[in-house]
């Protein structure tokens, strides 16, 4: 083999094994199955009442990660939180300006869809990694309530910053990790905290693709923030598959 020939392969061999360094994307798609308690409305109206649906919700999220100082890492979520309830009042409940009747029979929807636009910076970065960030959180979601005679729509629009962190423990030689990630905020009387705790099994290594399990608990008491008042608790487990590139 002539010099040039080994030239090349050498520079293909370095440019593979150094691609991640350079430029790496990380991405994750997964079902959370949660359950919804806490209250709703300026009448703190149960949640438990309206019997809510607890199907599957869809998330999303991927991160681009380079090696430029000072210059944050990005990462892109989504979650599509969508259900619906119905119930038979026993007490007369307002939702914003309207007020339904006892004995009404309301038919609810719920949506706290929202997307993440986290910028971070890698703290850590081997067995155990550790990154640090902000979050912009904008919701675009809304409760509906409906009876035969009336109807009010509150909107839940609009953006809260977040403290971001994730942490991620790498068992050597196992393909296994433990993993912790969350946002909180205390924001103009609003609170809201969203974690997730999870494992992590790359049984792909050739190809860095890995399941995931583990469970997610979301808080959200709202006030100021649009004109949807709530004090809510969403929690349930979550599974996803998780690619590296």
């Amino acid at each position: 083999m002539n010099k040039s020939a080994i030239t090349l392969c050498a520079l293909f061999a370095f440019n593979a094994a150094s691609a991640d360094t350079i430029l790496g994307i990380d991405a994750t798609a997964g079902v959370w199955l949660p359950g919804y308690t806490g209250a709703i409305g300026s009448d703190n109206y149960d949640l438990d009442n309206l019997s809510l649906s607890e199907d599957n919700i869809t998330t999303f999220q991927a991160a681009l990660e380079h090696p430029i100082p000072l210059v944050p890492n990005v990462l892109l979520a989504h979650s599509n939180i969508d259900t619906d309830g119905s119930a038979h009042l026993i007490s007369a409940v307002t939702f914003d300006d309207e007020t339904f009747a006892v004995g009404s029979e309301i038919n609810t929807n719920l949506n706290l869809s929202h997307t993440d636009a986290t910028f971070y910076y890698e703290v850590l970065d081997n067995w155990v990694n550790l990154d640090l960030g902000l979050t912009a959180r904008r919701y675009s979601g809304e409760f509906t309530a409906v009876s035969e005679t009336q109807s009010e729509t509150v909107d839940l629009t609009g953006y809260l910053p977040m403290v971001y962190a994730m942490a991620r423990f790498d068992l050597p030689f196992t393909g296994w990790s433990l993993i912790a990630q969350g946002n909180g905020t205390a924001y103009r009387g609003d609170t809201h905290t969203d974690l997730t705790a999870k494992v992590r099994w790359n049984f792909v290594p050739v190809l860095d693709l890995a399941f995931e399990a583990g469970y997610r608990v979301m808080s959200l008491d709202l006030e100021e923030l649009d004109d949807l008042q709530s004090d809510i608790d969403i929690k349930g487990p979550y599974i996803g598959l998780n690619l590296h590139l």
